[in-house]
């Protein structure tokens, strides 16, 4: 399970480094990603323990900020981690990232949703990444 976990993880990841541009639904004339785009931030954000937030939230740097930092950082870390065997101890810059931090990339390491969803809910995740956060090595967003 957690290999597959992490294959599906960099694999979203990577599709969704950089999200598509919103464009307006003729339908509603509402700004929105296409679906294939939507369908790809909902997986990231699935994947990576972020509940409280969709592709289709009203604020649109919140979206594009959280799938961007999940999909390059902290997919980055997670490579790093696979690189490692999974010993975080073997990470070098690991030993100045925060305590939940790392709590949460063993989380995505093992595959483990519920922990995923615990350990994103610990730092403060849940609802994504707003603009001007601190990185996520530092702690739990404010």
């Amino acid at each position: 399970m957690s290999a597959l976990f992490r294959e599906q993880l960099l694999a979203a990841a990577g599709q969704a480094a950089f999200p598509a541009e919103r464009t307006l639904d003729p339908a509603t004339g509402e700004e929105v990603f296409d679906a294939a785009s939507g369908a790809t931030l909902a997986q990231v954000f699935s994947l990576f323990g972020i509940t409280a937030l969709t592709p289709q939230d009203e604020d649109v740097d919140r979206v594009i900020n959280t799938a961007c930092t999940l999909a390059t950082e902290v997919a980055a870390h997670v490579q790093s981690l696979i690189s490692a065997g999974g010993a975080l101890d073997m990470v070098e810059e690991a030993g100045d990232w925060h305590p939940a931090y790392r709590a949460y990339l063993s989380a995505l390491w093992q595959g483990d949703r519920d922990e995923v969803a615990r350990c994103a809910q610990a730092l403060n995740l849940s609802s994504g990444i707003p603009n001007g956060s601190l990185p996520l090595e530092a702690g739990p967003l404010v």
